[in-house]
């Protein structure tokens, strides 16, 4: 297993694709709704029991979405399209029409004749229009599908510049207030990608178990520090899968690799510090294999050789070689 000091020793940051500050904000969400569970349970017992269960299956179960990536080698394999050719086929046609225009007795005799050929020369201006548009929505068309095909060929060569676009635009990162707080990408000397993710702290996290009991009345009782922490592995732990999801679905790499990090005390500063806690491969392959929806996070990042150093009393501690 790589260290997170070596991962980032031998790295360049490239890029910051969620803004800290922004996602701080979004982070602040997750203290509103324990702060809102408090409140719903002096409203509606039922309500606060089903936002306790939907705040902790945001928590410790991000991961369980589909999995569909984007299949970038095919796009690179296509051929760009030439420009297209101007078309005149509508302006054509409408000229061909005021030009075998024949009025008969009727229109000569009370004027239709005229309003007829006003008709079909503004026929004639319409049709140019119409077919500079058309030529305009298919020049833009081809130039779109040609763009795709040449990033597609950027990311295939592990063009760093390209990676980032897309993880930028087409990545669901922004969307994961319960996931991160902020996430900045590296590329390690041998080009392999790492996300070094600052996670959420084990402050997130509920200290309170609120369940709906059988007669109707809500039970709120306080969790013992050892459940916390269990939380907070299983946040920790799902959140890495989910990211590495999310690379995965808009990158063709065959794996990532994330580095979770959380704020905890320095003993020998006696400072609070953003911390290494977590570290795991992810690789495309293994997430295929498997049944996410089923899958808890800590065991399926243990069955990925992740390196993570926690214990039900303490919590989590740095990794080795952070």
């Amino acid at each position: 297993m790589v260290t997170a000091r070596q991962i980032f020793s031998g790295a360049a940051r490239t890029m910051r694709a969620i803004d800290r500050e922004t996602k701080r904000s979004e982070a602040r969400r997750v203290a509103y709704e324990r702060a809102a569970l408090k409140q719903a349970a002096f409203e509606s017992a039922a309500e606060a029991a089903a936002q306790y269960e939907a705040l902790l299956e945001h928590l410790i179960h991000p991961h369980r979405v589909g999995f569909s990536d984007i299949d970038w080698p095919t796009i690179a394999a296509r051929k760009f399209v030439p420009a297209p050719e101007s078309s005149f086929d509508a302006e054509d046609e409408a000229r061909r029409k005021l030009a075998e225009y024949r009025p008969d007795w009727f229109a000569k005799t009370f004027g239709g004749d005229k309003k007829a050929v006003r008709l079909r020369e503004a026929a004639i201006e319409n049709a140019i229009a119409s077919d500079r548009a058309r030529f305009q929505s298919l020049t833009s068309k081809i130039k779109d599908a040609n763009e795709e095909i040449e990033l597609a060929r950027r990311l295939i060569a592990n063009d760093q510049a390209a990676i980032t676009q897309v993880v930028s635009s087409l990545s669901k990162l922004g969307e994961l207030p319960f996931c991160l707080e902020a996430v900045d990408l590296f590329f390690d000397p041998s080009g392999g990608l790492v996300a070094k993710v600052d996670g959420l702290d084990v402050e997130d996290m509920p200290d309170q178990a609120v369940t709906l009991l059988q007669s109707g009345k809500l039970s709120i009782k306080p969790l013992t520090q050892a459940r916390i922490h269990e939380l907070h592995r299983a946040n920790i732990c799902a959140s890495a899968l989910r990211i590495g999801i999310e690379l995965l679905r808009v990158i063709p790499s065959p794996a990532v690799t994330v580095v979770m990090e959380t704020d905890l005390l320095d003993p020998a500063t006696g400072h609070i510090e953003s911390t290494p806690i977590l570290s795991v491969l992810i690789a495309r392959q293994a997430i295929r294999s498997m049944a996410l929806e089923r899958t808890e996070g800590p065991a399926a990042v243990e069955r990925l050789g992740a390196e993570i150093n926690w214990t039900p009393k303490r919590g989590f501690a740095a990794i080795a070689g952070s």
